[in-house]
């Protein structure tokens, strides 16, 4: 076992695995995984979205046992920067770094503007007509922003508090509904195991859809060197994701799908997907709430995710690819403060800049942001299983077939969701958004190679256990 810790001012060894476990489980939003997943996949692949989700889960599954692979060997603060240069040296973490802080920029981006669409839609149910206005949708971008920021300096306890409590207040409703759609509404499984509608094409959007909800899902891998027991815990926090969480989606996509492909017109006027379940399955009282619920479900997620981005961020500027002012961690709450704010502050600017000063709507905007996320954990995951392989293939070469296979499963199905939006670009801009990845990457290892020469990093600690 090897430690690889960036900044020794962080709670080290503080965090239970039932603590690590609860936020990673929070940080993947299980109320809007359970409204969202099914939904989009039915707009795209129709009564055979169940199959696609099944292949997304076995993906991501495969792609989690290969970053347990140096979880249950390693510790650090770094999630998969600080793991691969176990393998491929050097040059491997400083292209992981190059993908993941933008990404994690983009990530957060990201559940702020969802924050604001979820809230937004509340208010607009109550009758605050303008709550889908670029002057509300502002104001809920920077308030939701700057309170997750501050829970996060505040430390990695009150952190893991919040997210868990919130997001047990935000999952009933959203377990209600689709019950209730299960008992009242039509499952058709004939319709869906006769794989009447199936086209490759659509299955193949349909893996895209389906692995973009398990972006990042390895991001408590950061806190390891802050848990306890981590070459136990870790692991386990990151396979919750796409076993357990995966398998409820799943059963989710299976339960709700022909009641939205039968509703497609109603969703098609903008009504949104829980609201159009819950009046079907007969308990429409909860159509508006179940927003509200959703926004404090995304917020428990953001908060999360301040957490895992800074401690990337600490690990980056420790080895010298950032400024060394970024590993500064708090005395009094032990938090990255200065990383906290490095992504803070863009993803608070930003969003508020997209909002304000261009003719796209807020709904546009977080399409746009999604999307371009899932770009940027293309190249990480791909490394991360090729790693994962040759270091299997190091200790056990007798099982080399088998773990070859699945990293090839694995790394063609991420190589896939990039590949997907050049061979089916989207409308403008989204057909450049592959392309704005790629010059983001070359910017940013640029960077840090001209950091790496130009400063003199802060030694990491590697202590053979």
């Amino acid at each position: 076992m090897t430690e690889d810790i960036a900044a020794a001012d962080l709670q080290l060894g503080h965090l239970s695995g039932s603590q690590v476990m609860g936020l990673s489980v929070a940080s993947f939003i299980p109320a809007v995984g359970l409204s969202a997943v099914p939904a989009f996949l039915a707009a795209y692949t129709g009564r055979s979205s169940w199959l696609a989700m099944a292949a997304s889960v076995l993906a991501f599954t495969i792609i989690g046992l290969f970053v347990s692979v140096f979880a249950r060997r390693f510790i650090g603060t770094g999630s998969l920067y600080s793991y691969i240069r176990h393998v491929f040296g050097s040059w491997s973490p400083l292209v992981i770094a190059a993908a993941m802080i933008p990404g994690y920029l983009v990530a957060i981006m990201v559940l702020v503007l969802s924050v604001g669409l979820y809230v937004g839609s509340f208010l607009v149910s109550v009758g605050v007509t303008s709550a889908a206005g670029p002057e509300i949708q502002l104001v809920i971008v920077v308030v939701a922003t700057l309170i997750a920021m501050i829970i996060a300096f505040r430390g990695i306890d009150i952190s893991v508090r919040t997210s868990v409590i919130l997001t047990i207040l935000s999952v009933p409703v959203m377990v209600i509904i689709t019950i209730a759609t299960a008992v009242n509404g039509n499952m058709d499984l004939a319709g869906q195991f006769s794989l009447s509608d199936f086209t490759p094409n659509s299955f193949l959007q349909g893996v895209a859809i389906g692995s973009a909800f398990f972006i990042g899902f390895e991001s408590t891998a950061a806190l390891g060197a802050e848990t306890r027991n981590p070459t136990r815990a870790i692991p386990r926090a990151i396979m919750v994701v796409p076993v357990v969480l995966g398998l409820v989606y799943l059963a989710a996509t299976v339960i709700q799908v022909p009641t939205l492909v039968d509703a497609a017109d109603t969703l098609a006027l903008g009504i949104s997907p829980n609201a159009v379940l819950a009046e079907a399955a007969g308990v429409g009282f909860l159509a508006n709430v179940s927003d509200l619920v959703l926004a404090v479900a995304v917020f428990a997620s953001l908060i999360g995710f301040f957490n895992y981005g800074s401690r990337v961020v600490v690990s980056a500027a420790a080895d010298g690819l950032m400024p060394s002012g970024l590993t500064k961690v708090s005395k009094r709450h032990k938090s990255p403060v200065a990383a906290i704010a490095f992504i803070g502050i863009p993803s608070l600017i930003a969003p508020a800049l997209l909002i304000w000063l261009t003719s796209s709507t807020p709904l546009e905007i977080y399409g746009y942001m999604a999307t371009l996320l899932v770009y940027f954990w293309v190249v990480p995951y791909f490394l991360i299983c090729i790693g994962g392989a040759v270091l299997l293939n190091r200790s056990n070469a007798k099982k080399s077939i088998f773990v070859n296979l699945g990293a090839a499963l694995a790394a063609i199905t991420v190589l896939w969701l990039f590949v997907n939006g050049i061979l089916n670009p989207g409308p403008a801009p989204l057909d450049v958004l592959p392309y704005v990845m790629v010059g983001t990457l070359i910017v940013f290892i640029v960077g840090f190679g001209v950091s790496v020469r130009s400063n003199t990093a802060r030694p990491v600690a590697k202590l053979p256990e």
